[in-house]
C-alpha cells in the first residue's frame, strides 16, 4: 500500500524507541519458560542414543527407577508409536525399534530434581545392534542404500498429501519450470553462446539462540492440557500436538512466555509431547529444558546442501536459461520442515534476475544425522551463496563488470522471477546503483584486497490474522494478539502502529499476548510476516477503534456529533479539547468498547508477490600464507518501506549482517559418520563483537510496502547475501574461488594452492 503519513504520524515514527519489554528484561523481571515453577513439578531428562543407526535389542530401566526422587520412566514400549512434526510427523517421541541418529530419545525419566532425572537417564541400559550408517546424501541416494523410513506412507501429515518422490530416501521434493519463449530448456542450452556450470556446497548451521528450548506441561482440573513453552507459533503447536496425541485442539492451551531468541528454530517443539505423556502418567506438572549439547546434536539445524547450477548466456551477457538442482541433507527426520513439499527453497537460485526459461528442482534427503529445519530465511542462504557466486564467475569468464552483469539481468516490475512468480515493486536496479556509487566500486584497491558484490531478494511474509483492540477499564488501550514476540521487537512495532493510527502517545497502549484459548489466534512468527500482517490488522482495527472513540467522546463530553477528532493525544471539537486519558477514562465507565481488526495478506495465484531487495559490497583481504580472510568494510544497500521503529530496524539490518558473517567465515556443525563433533559453543564458532567489520548502510526509502503505513520487512532481508559477497571479494583479492561455505582459512588456503 502507498502510504501518505500525516505530519504527526511521520514525526512519531521518526523517533527511535527502545523495546516495550526492555525494562523487564534488563532488570531480570521477565519470565522465561525456564523460570516457571509449579507445585509438585517434575523434571524430565532423556536417555539418548550414542549411535547414528542401530536396532534396539533391549532396554532395561530398573536401575534408573531405583534412583531416589525418580517418579516415572517411560520408553517407546510404554507409549507406542507417537511421532512429532510440524508438517509430517515422522520423529518418534521415544524410539522403539531403531535409532536413526545420535541423540535419538530412548527413555524419558521424570524426577523431583533435574539432577536426579539426569543421573537416572544415564543408568538406563540399552543393548544395540549396529546398522549401516547412511552418513551422506550420496550414500542415501544409491539404489541399494538402506531405506531409513520404510513406513513413511503411514506417517500422519498435516494438510495436503506428502509429495511423491523419486527415491525412498527422498522425503521432500519440489520442482518448478517456466518457458516464456515456448522453447524447451534443452534447446536453449544447445544453441546458447555460452553455458556455465558450477557446483556449490553449504554447511549445517545452528540458529544460535541464547535460550534453549524449554516447556512446562500439566493437565488442569478441566482435563485440559496446559503448555507454557518457547515455541514461536503456539496455535500451530496446538494443532501438531492434537494430531500427534489424538486429542481435540480445544483440549490444549498453549501459552508462550518471553522467548530468548528464535532465528527460525523454535517453530519446532520437541519435548512437549514426552512432557504431556509423563504428566498424564504421574498427574504432576513436568518441565524440560534442553541443553546446548541437545540443541547442537539433536534439534533442527539449517540444512547443508549441494547445489548444481547451469546457465545459458548470450554473448552480450543476457541470461537465457537457468537450471538448478539442490539436494539438501534433511537428516534423520523431516519433522522440522513446515512446508507441504517438505523442503526449503534452496533451488530458487538467481532469484533476483529475469531468466526467460528455467527449471528448478530441490530434493530433501534422509540421512543418519541431525535433522534439518528452519533458520533465518530458510533456503535462501544456500541458494544465494550458490547463485551469486555463480553470477560472479560468469562475469569474470565473460569479462563483464560484476555489477553491470547483474544490472543487465536484474528483475524489473511485472517480470516473473525464476520460479514464475510475478514481482511487484522490484528495486534491484536501484540497489545495484547505490552499491556501485557508495562503494567507490571503480577505485582500485591495493594487492591482496578485493571487492565483492552480491544481490539479495526476499519475499515479504503473508498470511491472515486478527487482533482485538479494546478500551480497558482504566482508559488504556489494549491490543490483544496471539502472536509471540520471539525477541525481534514485534510488540514495540505493533504498539507504534497503534499509536500512529490512533494519534495518541504510545504510553497509553498495552500489547497483550493471548494464549491459544484467547480471542485473537495467529499462525505465529516467521517468514517476515509480523510487521506486514499483524501490523495491517492493528492498523485496520485501530482505524475503526479511533472512529468509535470519536463518536463516544462526542456523546460523553456533550460535543457536536461528527465534529470530534482524536489528534496529538487530545480529543478536539472546535475550540474545545481534552486530554486523551481524561476522556478515555470516562468512556471506559460505560459499555465495553472493542474492535476486531482483521487482515489477509495472501495474494491470489497470478497476482504479483511482495518482494524486497538488498545488496552488499564487501571489501576483504586474504593472507596468502594462511588463507585467513579479513573483512575491511561492508556496504549494505537496502530497499525499505516506511520504517516503524528506526532503532529496531537498524538492529535487524546489522544483526542480519553478523548472521551472514558467521555463515560466511566460521559457522559449521561438523558431522562425521553421523556424529556431530561441534558439541559446545566453544567448538561451534559464533561471531562476536570483535568479528564485527566496519559497516555502512544506505537505505532506499520507498513507502509503498504492503505493511502498515507503507512498511516492508527487515528480519530476513540482510543475512542471505553476505556469504556470496565475501566469497566474491576473496576471489577478487586472491584469484581463489571457494565454492563451499564457510570460507574457513583452510578452505581458502586449499583454493590458493590448487
Amino acid at each position: 500500500m502507498t502510504a501518505t503519513l500525516e505530519p504527526q504520524q511521520a514525526l512519531a515514527l521518526e523517533q527511535p524507541e527502545y523495546r516495550v519489554e526492555g525494562p523487564l528484561k534488563v532488570t531480570g523481571s521477565a519470565r522465561y519458560t525456564a523460570d516457571v515453577q509449579m507445585p509438585g513439578m517434575l523434571h524430565l531428562a532423556y536417555t539418548r542414543s550414542p549411535r547414528p543407526h542401530a536396532r534396539i535389542v533391549r532396554i532395561d530401566t530398573s536401575a534408573a527407577r531405583a534412583v531416589p526422587g525418580v517418579r516415572a520412566v517411560l520408553t517407546g514400549a510404554d507409549i507406542g508409536d507417537v511421532r512429532l512434526g510440524r508438517r509430517m510427523l515422522d520423529w518418534p517421541v521415544l524410539a522403539r525399534e531403531r535409532v536413526l541418529m545420535v541423540g535419538d530419545r530412548l527413555a524419558a525419566v521424570a524426577a523431583d530434581t533435574r539432577e536426579a532425572a539426569e543421573q537416572a537417564a544415564t543408568l538406563v541400559d540399552v543393548e544395540y545392534e549396529d546398522l549401516p550408517v547412511v552418513a551422506t546424501i550420496d550414500h542415501a541416494l544409491k539404489p541399494d542404500a538402506p531405506v531409513l523410513h520404510p513406513d513413511i506412507d503411514a506417517y500422519k501429515f498435516l494438510g495436503a498429501k506428502r509429495p511423491s518422490t523419486p527415491h525412498p530416501n527422498i522425503h521432500g521434493y519440489a520442482m518448478s519450470q517456466k518457458s516464456e519463449t515456448g522453447e524447451a530448456i534443452e534447446d536453449v542450452f544447445a544453441k546458447a553462446d555460452h553455458v556455465f556450470e558450477h557446483t556449490f556446497t553449504t554447511a549445517r548451521e545452528f540458529q544460535g539462540f541464547i535460550e534453549p528450548r524449554a516447556c512446562v506441561v500439566w493437565i488442569d482440573e478441566q482435563d485440559r492440557v496446559r503448555v507454557i513453552n518457547t515455541n514461536k507459533s503456539p496455535a500451530a503447536l496446538r494443532q501438531q500436538m492434537a494430531v500427534a496425541l489424538d486429542l481435540p485442539e480445544s483440549q490444549i492451551v498453549v501459552e508462550a512466555t518471553f522467548i530468548g531468541g528464535d532465528f527460525g528454530g523454535k517453530g519446532l517443539s520437541i519435548d512437549e509431547y514426552a512432557c504431556y505423556l509423563m504428566a498424564r502418567a504421574t498427574g504432576r506438572p513436568v518441565k524440560a529444558v534442553m541443553t546446548y549439547v541437545d540443541e547442537l546434536q539433536a534439534s533442527n539445524a539449517r540444512h547443508s546442501a549441494v547445489l548444481k547450477l547451469k546457465t545459458a548466456v548470450s554473448k552480450d551477457g543476457r541470461f537465457l536459461a537457468h537450471q538448478s538442482e539442490a539436494i539438501i541433507d534433511g537428516g534423520a527426520y523431516a519433522a522440522g520442515k513446515v512446508g507441504p513439499t517438505l523442503v526449503v527453497p534452496a533451488h530458487t537460485t538467481l532469484s533476483g534476475y529475469h531468466v526467460p526459461v528455467t527449471k528448478l528442482e530441490v530434493k530433501a534427503v534422509y540421512t543418519n544425522s541431525i535433522p534439518g529445519g528452519s533458520m533465518r530465511a530458510p533456503g535462501d542462504p544456500q541458494s544465494m551463496f550458490a547463485g551469486e557466486s555463480h553470477v560472479d564467475m560468469i562475469a569474470r569468464e565473460l569479462g563483464i563488470d560484476a555489477i553491470e552483469l547483474r544490472r543487465r539481468n536484474a528483475l524489473r516490475d511485472g517480470e516473473a522471477a525464476v520460479n514464475g512468480e510475478l514481482v511487484h515493486r522490484a528495486r534491484a536496479v536501484e540497489v545495484l546503483g547505490a552499491l556501485e556509487r557508495e562503494s567507490r566500486w571503480d577505485e582500485p584497491l591495493p594487492p591482496g584486497r578485493g571487492r565483492g558484490v552480491a544481490l539479495g531478494v526476499r519475499h515479504i511474509g503473508a498470511g491472515a490474522t486478527s487482533v482485538l483492540v479494546r478500551l480497558q477499564p482504566d482508559g488504556r488501550v489494549a491490543v490483544i494478539t496471539g502472536v509471540a514476540d520471539q525477541g525481534g521487537g514485534a510488540y514495540t512495532v505493533l504498539r507504534r502502529v497503534a499509536s500512529a493510527v490512533l494519534s495518541i502517545d504510545a504510553r497509553h497502549i498495552d500489547i497483550v499476548h493471548s494464549d491459544t484459548s484467547g480471542p485473537a489466534p495467529d499462525p505465529g512468527v516467521g517468514g517476515q510476516r509480523v510487521t506486514h500482517v499483524l501490523g495491517r490488522a492493528v492498523q485496520t482495527g485501530a482505524t475503526e477503534f479511533k472512529a468509535r472513540l470519536e463518536e463516544l467522546a462526542a456523546e460523553t463530553m456533550g460535543w457536536p456529533a461528527g465534529q470530534v477528532r482524536l489528534q496529538g493525544d487530545r480529543f478536539l471539537a472546535g475550540d474545545a479539547s481534552e486530554a486523551f486519558d481524561v476522556v478515555a477514562s470516562r468512556i471506559a465507565a460505560g459499555p465495553a468498547v472493542e474492535i476486531n481488526g482483521e487482515y489477509n495478506g495472501n495474494h491470489k495465484p497470478g497476482e504479483p508477490g511482495e518482494f524486497e531487495f538488498a545488496g552488499y559490497v564487501v571489501d576483504a583481504s586474504v593472507d596468502r600464507e594462511t588463507g585467513a580472510v579479513t573483512i575491511n568494510e561492508v556496504l549494505l544497500a537496502a530497499d525499505v518501506g516506511t520504517i516503524i521503529n528506526p532503532l529496531a530496524h537498524q538492529g535487524q539490518l546489522e544483526g542480519g549482517l553478523m548472521f551472514g558473517v558467521g555463515a560466511a567465515l566460521m559457522e559449521e556443525l561438523v558431522v562425521r559418520d553421523g556424529q556431530v563433533t561441534t558439541l559446545t559453543l566453544g567448538d561451534y564458532k559464533l561471531p562476536c563483537a570483535k568479528d564485527t567489520p566496519p559497516f555502512r548502510t544506505v537505505l532506499l526509502s520507498d513507502p509503498t510496502g504492503p505493511g502498515p503505513l507503507g512498511a516492508k520487512a527487515a528480519g530476513e532481508l540482510t543475512n542471505t547475501s553476505v556469504a556470496p559477497a565475501v566469497a566474491n571479494a576473496v576471489a577478487a583479492a586472491s584469484g581463489a574461488r571457494v565454492t563451499s561455505m564457510p570460507l574457513t582459512a583452510e578452505r581458502v588456503l586449499a583454493a590458493l594452492e590448487s
